[in-house]
């Protein structure tokens, strides 16, 4: 009886482990053909909506409207962009960023949607570990324009 349990215990952990590292395969496969498809675009200024969604205060989760020249946030609701008043505003480089570090750090769960003419993350959410309350990040892009 012992040897079976065993024996069940060893295939549905090698089981888990096989569809773990398919999933996060698939999720890197696809960071990485979305992602060249977003540097192959050589789009390096845009605007676009940009919001989080989280447990944090509310300026930080209002809509932002965004002005990216040469890969750099230069704008932000129509005011210059300032470091310490817009820390959490991210570019798209940014949100690669943010996935590749997810996917690397084993984050518990991670949604992502590209976009499919540029490739960009277009809507992004990260919960880092379930054991944590309140701790998920969302992020979405909205009205994506190229300049």
């Amino acid at each position: 009886m012992i040897l079976k349990q065993v024996y069940i215990f060893f295939f549905l952990t090698l089981f888990f482990v096989n569809c773990s590292n398919q999933e996060t395969e698939n999720t890197s496969n696809t960071l990485y053909t979305n992602k060249e498809k977003w540097f192959n675009s050589s789009v390096v200024d845009y605007t676009y909506v940009f919001q989080i969604s989280c447990y944090c205060i509310e300026e930080s989760t209002r809509p932002k409207s965004v002005l990216v020249r040469n890969g750099l946030i230069v704008n932000v609701n129509n005011e210059n962009f300032n470091e310490e008043t817009h820390s959490y505003v991210l570019t798209i480089d940014d949100l690669f960023y943010e996935i590749e570090n997810a996917t690397n750090q084993g984050a518990a769960k991670l949604d992502v949607n590209y976009d499919t003419k540029y490739g960009f993350p277009y809507y992004l959410f990260i919960d880092r570990d379930i054991r944590i309350a309140d701790e998920e990040i969302s992020y979405s892009v909205s009205d994506f324009k190229p300049l």
